[in-house]
């Protein structure tokens, strides 16, 4: 507060000196090792050529039977210990055209981005090469003391000598005040749409002791919105089809509690029961598909190390109308068979959310679609609400739910461990892009049962124009998956485009001095245009990857102008600036 003040009254004159003061110390003269980056580097990895061959009579050799004895290459580029990319790994050649294209968002302090070029190997991949692009080459101010868009294409020689082949690459870096700082993010897969109506949810439910809030010209009261209780009515009312996908559920779960569950069981057709309320509607002809992830550890007689309950529900639904699917994170080609089971052990994909057929809100007649997404499982323990009771409705409510994991928990006398969590659900055209994101890994992880998923145009809810409402939101999926276990769109894969470098000489390609190179040319502008991304996937070790929760986050912090306000599970990790290596090995804070 007080520098904001106080900068009020600095002159021009004065104010100038202190920005050109500020961009001195973050970006430092042209003659210091290290300066900070921050904004976007385009990178594109091209080619190698005339590698060294290091496969030659080596272990992989007296393994696998190879038409070619011939090194495996790949690349990496790093900030100092972070690394920025992957390519694929390229089968016995020494002369590999790669070709990808990379977009990292950046705010690290670096000396400059050091390229490995490794060969793989069965026990240890070994150095082909390095090269190491010192960060000054990508930082120019123009006369305002703005930074300006600078970018380097370069063929060079691994450690500076021709015998060790060569590499070469693009590199591009774009400062943060030349990113577009719009709503929509940019550059990720799934685009915004309007015309949504969003509903809330704090917690699973709501007990009515929230303070009166009044909005609007006409004092409307705001009510909070209940959400296992939606979800109940929504699955009663579908007609045509209900997704699921979840870590957990627990089929012996009320979705209904206290007064609620007593009038239901005297009022209506549909039982509360979780696993009981899908086979109902499954009985009637909705089709219900069910992903799950499925605890590596869990069998018919261990219920698993993390207790989702998938063999009961594996077990229940078997033999139904129900198709109930029980899904792992998969290993790639490039992995390990310990690396493999690993990751069907230890990684899950927390993705959570419900979507169905609905009548439609405004009450005309009509039917659209509504999803319900968010951080709520419908399992053991997550019923709660704002007064997050520990044992009083142990004999009421919260009979046979009574979970813990942060003390040793009686079922009959507790503590139950309060959940605290956020939830949303949508009417409207974002509804079709999560009935995408399910549709795609059912389409990669359950190719057996391809055909229970429902033609939406045949049922009239395919198109998005007819399904937008007076909601008034605009509304942006992201998320964060792979193509290991999610089948991309081909169309939009198709629509990748590879940047032409020699496009960008429209900025005036300019020779570089490099020693080490055998071509070195770079260009400054001021300019943002040709700024476009040309592929809505990253790509990590050759895999499509959809990264657009990172992409999202990053986005909305540099948009912020008054504050920002995160409330997560976890902050796991550690930074990349924090001052020393002991602090930097910090796993959660």
């Amino acid at each position: 507060m007080e520098l904001a003040t106080s900068a009020k009254s600095l002159t021009k004159d004065t104010a100038d000196f202190a920005k050109s003061a500020v961009m001195t110390k973050l970006f430092k003269a042209p003659t210091s090792e290290s300066a900070i980056l921050w904004g976007l580097l385009h990178i594109k990895i091209v080619r190698c050529k005339n590698l060294r061959n290091l496969d030659k009579l080596g272990l992989k050799s007296l393994i696998v039977k190879r038409k070619k004895d011939l090194s495996d290459p790949y690349v990496t580029a790093w900030l100092e210990d972070y690394r920025l990319l992957k390519t694929r790994f390229v089968d016995d050649d020494l002369d590999p055209v790669f070709d990808e294209e990379f977009y990292c968002p950046v705010a690290h302090v670096t000396e400059g981005i050091k390229f490995k070029v490794k060969d793989k190997d069965v026990v240890k991949d070994e150095s082909l090469g390095t090269y190491f692009l010192p960060v000054q080459e990508l930082i120019q101010m123009n006369e305002d003391g703005d930074l300006q868009r600078v970018g380097v294409h370069k063929v060079v020689y691994l450690d500076g000598k021709k015998s060790h082949g060569s590499l070469e690459f693009f590199v591009e870096f774009l400062p943060v005040r030349m990113l577009a700082h719009t709503m929509e993010v940019p550059g990720v897969y799934f685009k915004q749409t309007k015309g949504n109506d969003v509903k809330l949810y704090m917690n699973a439910d709501d007990d009515g002791s929230a303070p009166i809030v009044t909005y609007g010209e006409d004092a409307k009261v705001w009510k909070p919105p209940r959400l296992w209780r939606d979800i109940y009515d929504s699955i009663c009312s579908a007609k045509h089809f209900i997704y699921m996908a979840g870590w957990s559920f627990d089929i012996d779960q009320y979705l209904l509690r206290g007064d609620d569950l007593k009038e239901a069981e005297r009022l209506s057709s549909y039982p509360a029961k979780l696993g009981d309320l899908l086979l109902k509607k499954s009985e009637e002809g909705v089709v219900v598909n069910l992903m799950q992830w499925d605890d590596y550890s869990s069998n018919f007689a261990f219920p698993g190390m993390m207790g989702t309950y998938d063999e009961k529900t594996r077990e229940f639904f078997q033999g139904t109308n129900v198709n109930s699917m029980f899904m792992s994170m998969e290993g790639g080609d490039v992995n390990t068979i310990f690396e493999g089971q690993n990751k069907k052990m230890a990684f899950t994909h927390h993705q959570k959310f419900i979507m169905m057929d609905t009548p439609k809100k405004n009450g005309d007649g009509g039917k659209e679609l509504l999803a319900f997404v968010g951080g709520i499982d419908l399992t053991e323990g997550r019923w709660d609400n704002r007064k997050h009771p520990l044992f009083r409705t142990l004999q009421m409510n919260h009979k046979g739910d009574t979970y813990g994991k942060c003390f040793r928990v009686s079922k009959e006398n507790g503590p139950r461990q309060p959940w605290h969590d956020i939830h949303s659900s949508v009417r409207g055209p974002e509804a079709l892009d999560l009935i995408q994101a399910f549709s795609e890994r059912w389409t990669k992880q359950a190719p057996q049962l391809v055909g229970e998923l429902v033609n939406l145009h045949r049922i009239g809810l395919g198109d998005a124009t007819t399904l937008e409402n007076d909601g008034g939101w605009y509304t942006q999926l992201s998320r964060s998956i792979d193509s290991r276990v999610n089948a991309f769109d081909v169309s939009v894969k198709q629509s990748f485009q590879n940047i032409k470098i020699d496009q960008m000489g429209a900025f005036g390609w300019t020779s570089a001095s490099d020693k080490k190179a055998e071509k070195s040319r770079r260009f400054v502008t001021n300019s943002n245009s040709l700024l476009s991304y040309n592929r809505c996937l990253d790509q990590k070790k050759g895999r499509l990857v959809d990264t657009s929760i990172h992409m999202t986050n990053i986005h909305h912090i540099r948009r912020a102008k008054h504050f920002i306000y995160i409330e997560s599970q976890y902050f796991m990790g550690s930074s990349f600036m924090w001052s020393n290596s002991s602090e930097r090995d910090v796993k959660c804070h």
